[in-house]
């Protein structure tokens, strides 16, 4: 029992000299939970493989949530690789936005590469859409969805 004390004091000691490293939480605890709300329950991690019914396979994807206005409710971008549905960029992209009713709504839907841009609408960057051309159109925010800015010709 004296031996367990001691241990207990020494431990204590120690972490009271020690510097304080708490892991801060993660910005979105639930992010298994928002992207399956986001998407219908079709996608629910951040990384993985579902059955996609159009192409008769499983398929990889990637989902990342990002705040992109700064409001405090993340947005969730999906990525589904492969070409039964990314075609020759072998990419297909989406962003889903939640809107003023509580609805996720599809941004996006078809096959390129996002990159957020420095400039922004209504709160919103700018979004650059990679493919598998050397023209890459800009899409931007019009206070409801985003909509072509920059076309390609």
């Amino acid at each position: 029992m004296h031996l367990y004390r001691l241990c207990a004091a020494l431990f204590t000691l120690a972490l009271s000299h020690a510097p304080t490293a708490i892991a801060a939480p993660p910005a979105y605890p639930a992010d298994a939970k928002i992207i399956a709300e986001a998407t219908a329950g079709k996608l629910k991690a951040t990384k993985g493989k579902y059955f996609e019914k159009t192409c008769n396979e499983s398929v990889d994807f990637d989902a990342e949530l990002d705040d992109l206005n700064g409001d405090g409710q993340p947005e969730v971008f999906t990525k589904v690789y492969g070409n039964c549905m990314g075609g020759m960029a072998s990419v297909y992209m989406n962003l889903y936005i939640k809107n003023r009713s509580g609805q996720w709504k599809s941004q996006f839907g078809f096959p390129g590469q996002y990159t957020l841009l420095k400039t922004r609408s209504n709160g919103y960057p700018d979004i650059e859409i990679s493919g598998t051309g050397n023209c890459f159109p800009v899409w931007r925010w019009n206070g409801q969805q985003y909509a072509i800015h920059k076309k390609c010709p």
